[in-house]
C-alpha cells in the first residue's frame, strides 16, 4: 500500500485481522496521528516502513515485542519523544530508519543489544546526550549515521570491532575529545564525515592504513598534530579535508600516491614550507585548497591551470 495516497490515522485499522502479516509498507502516503500499540500484535511481522508520513507523538514500546522483525524504517515523520528501550529486544533487527524526525532524546543503552543490526540511521533529529559505550557490541555495522544532531561527550572508542564498518558519519554534533581508536585499523572503512564537531587528538595517531577508504571529511575541530606519509597509501582516496584545524608541519609529498585524489583541503591551519609539486601529478584533481597557511609554491603557476586552486 505504498505511495498509493492513502490519508488519516491508523488508530481504527483492525490489525488483528492480520495475524499472520510478514510485510507492512505503509511508506510514502498522506498518514497522520500516531502509530498504533496494536501494531505490536503482529508478531510475524518482519519489515515495517512506515516512513514519509505525518506521524507524530512516540514510537510505541510495543514494537519492541516483533520479535522476528528484521527491518524498521518509520524515518521522515514528525516523531517525538524517546526511542523506546524495548527497541533492544529485537534481535534479527538488521536495519533500524529513525532519520527526519524530531526525536529530542538519547540513544537508549539497550541499542548495544541489536547483535544483527548493520544499518542505523538517526540523522537530523535532535538527539543529545553522550552514544552509548555498547555500541561498540555492533559487530556486524556497517552503516553508523547520527550527523545533525546535538549529541555531546566523548565518542566510544571501540569501534569497527567486527571489521564490518564501512560508513560513519556523525557530523554536525557537539562531539569532543579523541577520535575513535578503532578507527585506525578498520580496513573495511570506506566513508568518515566527523566535520563540525570539537574533537580534539594528534591526527598523526588518529588513523593507520585504510585501503578502501573514499572519502574522509575532518574539517573544523580541533585536531593538532602532522599530517602522517601514510595518507598516500590510501590509494581509494577521493575527497579529503582537514579544513580549519591546528594542523601544523608540512604537506607530504606522499599524497600523490592517492591518485584518485580529486578534492585536497588543507586550508586554515598552521602548515609551513613548500607545496609539493608532487600534488601536480594527481591527474583527477580537480579542487586543491592549501590557503590561510605558511606554505609557498616551488613551480609555475601555470601548473595549477586545470584546479580551481586556492593557495594563498
Amino acid at each position: 500500500m505504498s505511495s498509493l495516497g492513502l490519508q488519516g490515522t491508523l488508530l481504527n485499522f483492525k490489525f488483528s485481522s492480520f495475524p499472520n502479516l510478514i510485510t507492512l509498507d505503509l511508506s510514502s502516503d498522506a498518514l497522520f496521528g500516531t502509530i498504533p500499540a496494536s501494531l505490536g500484535n503482529l508478531s510475524d511481522l518482519t519489515t515495517l516502513y512506515l516512513f514519509r508520513n505525518q506521524f507524530s507523538g512516540s514510537i510505541p514500546p510495543e514494537i519492541g515485542n516483533l520479535k522476528s522483525l528484521d527491518d524498521l524504517e518509520i524515518n521522515t515523520n514528525n516523531l517525538s519523544g524517546t526511542i523506546p528501550a524495548s527497541l533492544g529486544n529485537l534481535s534479527d533487527l538488521t536495519i533500524l530508519y529513525l532519520w527526519e524526525n524530531h526525536l529530542p532524546c538519547s540513544i537508549p543503552l539497550e541499542i548495544g543489544n541489536l547483535k544483527s543490526l548493520v544499518d542505523l540511521e538517526l540523522t537530523s533529529n535532535i538527539l543529545t546526550g553522550s552514544i552509548p559505550p555498547h555500541i561498540g557490541n555492533l559487530t556486524n555495522l556497517k552503516f553508523l549515521n547520527l550527523p545533525c544532531n546535538t549529541f555531546s561527550g566523548n565518542f566510544p572508542q571501540i569501534l569497527c570491532c567486527g571489521g564490518s564498518l564501512e560508513q560513519f558519519v556523525i557530523a554536525f554534533n557537539n562531539f569532543t575529545g579523541p577520535i575513535p581508536k578503532g578507527l585506525k585499523n578498520c580496513s573495511s572503512i570506506v566513508r568518515v564525515r566527523l566535520d563540525r564537531n570539537q574533537l580534539a587528538y594528534n591526527i598523526s595517531e588518529a588513523f593507520g592504513v585504510n585501503p578502501k577508504l573514499n572519502y574522509m571529511d575532518l574539517s573544523h575541530n580541533n585536531l593538532y598534530g602532522e599530517l602522517s606519509r601514510t595518507w598516500g597509501e590510501c590509494h581509494n582516496l577521493t575527497y579529503f579535508s582537514l579544513s580549519s584545524n591546528n594542523i601544523s608541519g608540512s604537506v607530504p609529498p606522499e599524497f600523490r600516491e592517492s591518485t584518485q585524489l580529486r578534492k585536497l583541503d588543507l586550508s586554515y591551519n598552521h602548515l609551513v614550507g613548500k607545496i609539493p609539486k608532487e600534488l601536480m601529478t594527481l591527474n583527477f584533481l580537480i579542487y586543491l585548497n592549501l590557503s590561510h597557511n605558511e606554505l609557498s609554491m616551488n613551480f609555475q603557476a601555470n601548473c595549477l591551470e586545470k584546479l580551481e586552486a586556492y593557495t594563498n
